[in-house]
């Protein structure tokens, strides 16, 4: 078993965003700003390697009938200890995040990986594929909250970057602007792809 290929298979050409479409509404909801996006994208990657690895252990002691229930039981106890650890060590991140942190319970990139992969693979295989999925979903948020805090602020994590005589383009800060972002972001990466399939 190549990990090094799973882990980039679930980064790139499976990404849970751009390739097939899951957990769009965290995603747009949560990337107005750098920080933000980077804290909601290590809480949904940490829950997703540990119910992946818990769902994987048990594979052969879940029945078929019970797993998706299984499922929610595996994560919502990883959500509760994520969240309770960001309340303890950055609570005005988690009061930032508000009821975003609560809808990773029902988040698709979650719930997608353990029905697909963890629950007919190794504890190994698993880790890899989780995490391989949770660094793309991290570079997804990081990139179009980059976008939209530097275009609509002038600032990263809250830094100011841009000139003096940047005028901030307010629109990027509103839910339209995250729609344009990811819009634009999605067609650049279907071109590359559709490239690199013509070459290959």
């Amino acid at each position: 078993m190549n990990y090094l290929r799973t882990i980039w298979q679930g980064m790139v050409p499976a990404n849970p965003v751009f390739v097939m479409a899951l957990g769009l509404c965290s995603t747009l909801a949560v990337t107005l700003r750098v920080e933000n996006a980077f804290f909601m994208a290590v809480m949904v990657g940490a829950t997703t390697i540990f119910s992946s690895l818990i769902i994987s252990l048990l594979r052969y002691r879940i029945p078929f009938r019970f797993r998706l229930i299984s499922y929610m039981l595996v994560v919502v106890t990883a959500v509760i200890s994520v969240e309770q650890l960001l309340r303890a060590w950055y609570p005005d991140m988690a009061r930032a995040l508000g009821p975003y942190v609560g809808l990773i319970v029902t988040n698709c990139v979650v719930m997608g990986r353990l029905e697909a992969y963890a629950v007919s693979h190794r504890p190994a295989e698993s880790f890899c594929d989780a995490l391989g999925v949770s660094l793309g979903y991290l570079f997804v948020l990081l990139g179009i909250s980059g976008i939209r805090e530097l275009l609509g602020d002038g600032t990263l994590w809250g830094l100011s970057v841009m000139p003096e005589f940047y005028i901030a383009c307010r629109v990027f800060n509103s839910p339209p602007g995250a729609f344009i972002v990811f819009a634009g972001l999605l067609y650049l990466v279907n071109r590359l792809r559709a490239a690199a399939w013509r070459e290959s």
